[in-house]
């Protein structure tokens, strides 16, 4: 196995939902193991060979970098065109789904008057 010698700094994400937090340490190789806190999860590899971690968070001043210097201020955002366009597909797929019933039932009763 051939393993890059190029070493990826982690990109850490505050989520919350409520009153429930958690950081999500992405894209980082091995060789960097993310965060050495005991609150992470075990790294998770993924697709493209980097790695992933993810630790629930108890309050709000809680730290989300390696250091534990300061709060994460990246947030991931939902995307409005991926919304609209996941929205017309859904759309597409439901008049199609049409389509094929009401052909269907016009050829069960073109049969049925024969």
């Amino acid at each position: 196995m051939v393993d890059s010698d190029t070493e990826y700094q982690p990109s850490f994400y505050k989520l919350t939902d409520g009153n429930i937090s958690a950081c999500l340490a992405t894209d980082f190789s091995r060789n960097t193991a993310a965060v050495k806190n005991q609150s992470f999860s075990e790294a998770v590899q993924m697709k493209d060979g980097l790695y992933s971690q993810v630790a629930l968070i108890s309050t709000e001043g809680d730290a989300c970098d390696q250091d534990n210097s300061d709060p994460c201020d990246e947030a991931l955002q939902p995307d409005p065109k991926v919304n609209l366009m996941s929205l017309t597909i859904l759309g597409l797929r439901l008049l199609f789904f049409k389509t094929v019933v009401f052909n269907v039932l016009m050829t069960l009763r073109l049969w049925m008057s024969q």
